[in-house]
């Protein structure tokens, strides 16, 4: 009983985390602290050795430079567009 009382709280402290505007932000320069960290620690030539490993036509470094940095941009777009329109951006 006390392993679901507590696994609901960490859904519920997940959920008001992920809810926050914030959180992608933290989420984003955490991961991007990890990377240089791993890029400048012993671990470095496994890092980019994974990067090139290919998962379909593309290497994985592909994959991030051509499709997810393309989605990215997409939704930073949509996102500057929104607040033209509805936002803080509007008047």
């Amino acid at each position: 009983m006390s392993s679901t009382f507590s696994k609901g709280r960490i859904q519920s402290t997940l959920r008001q985390f992920l809810d926050n505007e914030a959180s992608g932000g933290i989420i984003l320069m955490a991961v991007a602290a990890l990377a240089i960290a791993t890029a400048n620690s012993p671990l470095a030539e496994s890092y980019f050795h994974v990067l090139h490993v290919y998962v379909g036509p593309l290497s994985i470094q592909h994959w991030i430079n051509d499709a997810l940095m393309a989605v990215f941009f997409l939704l930073v777009g949509l996102e500057i567009k929104r607040e033209m329109l509805d936002g803080q951006l509007s008047s």
